[in-house]
């Protein structure tokens, strides 16, 4: 095997075993790790030279249980990647906001560096609906142990090339989350004891994969009352209804519906935490057009596997790994 060329340096140990799932092989590891810090690094992902020292330093706090990196796409080439990489850059805020509100919910697999008493007190990994990750990052917060952020330490991992490739990833994440989240209902509305978490960040990411269901739900009973108005229509006038003119413009009849204001609304929002998110990321930026990919797609794309995420978790299916 390609370890095996290390296997000689006296701070590497190269450890066999058989396949049986990605949260053995963690434990195992672990397990054997004899340091105060322990973590894992994916292997489609690598780290810049100074992120370890840069996480380290979070854990000046005594209370620092766990810290999580700043994740980046690498080399974004496809359309979807490059949506990716202006997505990932608002994580990097959001996490950031997160960690400041002892609300964070994930530990992400590529570079979460943990105290090894994390593990000896609450318990090792768990295969947590393929999503262990999110398990134990919910796992601490029942435990009232801190999760923070070092926004400086940026790791780069690859990311879905394709449509498809993207829609069973985020399948599976989205569906872990919603299955965690029922695993550990004691956290909602719970905002006396587990703060900005229980007490409000879980409940409206809840309500939010609610609300993109009714808006698809509103968007598609739209289409077909306008299909329906249009077969009328037609009945009535054949083809003279489509008949056109050019359109006039009046300052009088500006369509200002609340979605209008919404949109406009959530725009700037998105290009705000965007703007944060570069700043915070240590040179990562997104281009217009990464932009543009992410403003296009995202919103076409994601109500897909959100909607198909609640349907497993209501009929109690587990999302694929691949």
């Amino acid at each position: 095997m390609a370890l095996e060329k290390y296997s000689t340096h006296p701070q590497v140990k190269v450890i066999h075993k058989e396949n049986g799932g990605k949260h053995t092989v963690l434990n195992m590891g672990i397990a054997q790790a004899t340091t105060e810090f322990v973590g894992c690094l994916d292997a489609d992902s690598y780290a810049k030279p100074d992120a370890l020292i840069r996480i380290i330093k979070q854990f000046s706090n005594p209370d620092v249980m766990a810290v999580v990196p700043s994740l980046h796409i690498y080399n974004a080439e496809t359309l979807i990647q490059r949506m990716q990489k202006t997505e990932y850059l608002i994580g990097t805020f959001l996490r950031s906001v997160l960690a400041e509100l002892r609300a964070l919910y994930v530990t992400p697999g590529p570079f979460s560096i943990f105290r090894k008493s994390v593990f000896e007190k609450i318990g090792y990994y768990r295969k947590a609906h393929n999503t262990e990750d999110m398990e134990m990052a919910l796992r601490m917060q029942s435990h009232g142990l801190t999760i923070a952020s070092a926004h400086d330490a940026v790791i780069y991992t690859s990311s879905p090339r394709t449509p498809k490739k993207l829609y069973k990833q985020r399948v599976r994440w989205t569906s872990g989350f919603l299955h965690n989240i029922k695993d550990y209902r004691q956290l909602l509305l719970s905002g006396r004891k587990y703060g900005h978490l229980g007490g409000f960040v879980l409940p409206m990411m809840i309500i939010s994969a609610g609300s993109v269901i009714f808006i698809v739900s509103m968007f598609g009973y739209d289409i077909v009352r306008t299909i329906h108005s249009y077969i009328i229509h037609f009945q009535a006038l054949g083809l003279k209804m489509f008949e056109w003119s050019w359109p006039s413009f009046n300052w009088f009849f500006i369509h200002t519906s609340p979605l209008v204001f919404a949109g406009f609304v959530a725009f700037g929002l998105v290009l705000t935490f965007i703007i944060i998110g570069m700043k915070l990321a240590h040179g990562n930026r997104a281009h217009v057009f990464d932009i543009a990919c992410y403003v296009c797609l995202y919103s076409l794309i994601a109500p897909l596997w959100i909607i198909r995420s609640v349907t497993n978790v209501v009929l109690s299916k587990q999302a694929v790994w691949r």
